[in-house]
């Protein structure tokens, strides 16, 4: 069954668990730098770390938002959407 996405619901993506993981992505990619050999830890760096991740995700999910609008704004004026192809077990 071929189903196209017309339109996709902003606080459906918002509240999901999109934001959670994509804040978990944004840590790993920060606690990576502990292992940059120049790094001294202490908590003044693990907060700031802390604080890269949510500065990251918020940036993430505000890109994603203008991504939807602009997605919807397309398919609003008839521009095709995504494709999908979908089977029944």
């Amino acid at each position: 069954m071929k189903v196209e996405i017309k339109k996709i619901p902003v606080l459906s993506v918002l509240f999901s668990v999109f934001p959670l993981a994509v804040f978990v992505v944004m840590l790993v990619t920060a606690l990576m730098e502990v292992f940059n050999p120049e790094v001294t830890i202490n908590l003044t760096y693990v907060m700031g770390l802390a604080i890269r991740a949510v500065q990251s995700t918020i940036l993430a999910l505000v890109s994603v938002v203008f991504f939807v609008w602009t997605y919807n704004l397309l398919c609003a004026i008839g521009i095709r959407g995504i494709h999908v192809e979908l089977e029944d077990k």
